[in-house]
């Protein structure tokens, strides 16, 4: 039996990537091309994905006829956080669910404690789909074959009112799979694979960052702006944003950034692909 095969309450996690959305669409396509009652394809977004992601998240709803939920974290203070849906044109793009988290909390998160993840994302699609009514349900991650130790981790995981599935691993869905698939696309994500979704994610390996911010140096704003704010840095041990921006300001390019590996040094995350 295909494991794309949806049973009860689902929520499709579809980061705004290639592979979860190869995830949603033979989701869709084990269900006759629509997705069957109960199962939810849910985005949710930090404010800090970049638009070529908004846009590809837009795509994938409009070309395959596929309502995706937009969700975002909100707060009021002295009431708890709650998940509001937005959509394309409304959804936020400067970072400010992320900005009211890290003022909620007073400091930055870091690689060990990532509660940018965990309350941006996570969190917010579950108070979703507990809005909803729901006490249980499974959640789809867009984990592919080739990424076996991350599937271990998150099956070993203990997760409140949800079981995870990784049909694409099931599936022996590999990279080049993936890759295959959207270049026989009328659509595709406008991003290189190194970039992701999150612009300047802190979890990224070193030389993502600075390859990321020699490209786009606007990019770097929000991150220098949260540092600053905070008096402090998102990682430890190593340069602040404004340090890596000025650097390649200065044409400053250290030899050991290579892209190529980056993906050695990058940190696990929540998100996939």
């Amino acid at each position: 039996m295909t494991p794309f095969l949806c049973d009860g309450p689902t929520n499709i996690a579809f980061s705004g990537g290639r592979t979860s959305g190869l995830m949603l669409r033979r989701i869709l396509d084990a269900h006759g091309g629509a997705l069957p009652p109960g199962c939810h394809a849910i985005f949710s977004n930090t404010g800090r994905e970049r638009e070529e992601t908004l846009e590809f998240v837009r795509d994938c709803g409009e070309q395959w006829g596929v309502d995706i939920v937009w969700v975002e974290r909100r707060r009021v203070p002295g009431e708890p956080a709650a998940a509001v849906r937005v959509t394309f044109d409304t959804a936020s793009r400067n970072g400010e669910p992320f900005d009211a988290l890290i003022d909620e909390r007073s400091y930055l998160p870091n690689p060990v404690t990532r509660f940018c993840t965990e309350e941006l994302k996570i969190k917010t699609t579950k108070r979703y789909l507990m809005s909803l009514g729901y006490e249980h349900w499974t959640s789809c991650v867009g984990l592919r074959f080739d990424e076996p130790k991350r599937v271990a981790r998150i099956h070993a995981s203990t997760r409140e009112r949800e079981t995870v599935a990784t049909p694409l691993y099931d599936a022996r869905i590999t990279v080049a799979d993936v890759a295959e698939f959207w270049k026989a696309q009328p659509f595709d994500l406008r991003l290189q694979s190194y970039e992701g979704n999150c612009d300047l994610c802190f979890l990224k390996g070193f030389a993502k960052r600075v390859r990321i911010i020699e490209e786009r140096p606007d990019l770097a704003a929000w991150w220098v702006g949260a540092e600053r704010r905070t008096d402090t840095t998102f990682r430890a041990h190593e340069p602040s944003y404004q340090r890596v921006l000025d650097w390649t300001k200065n044409q400053l390019r250290l030899p050991m950034l290579d892209v190529a590996t980056a993906d050695v040094e990058s940190v696990d995350c929540g998100c996939t692909d």
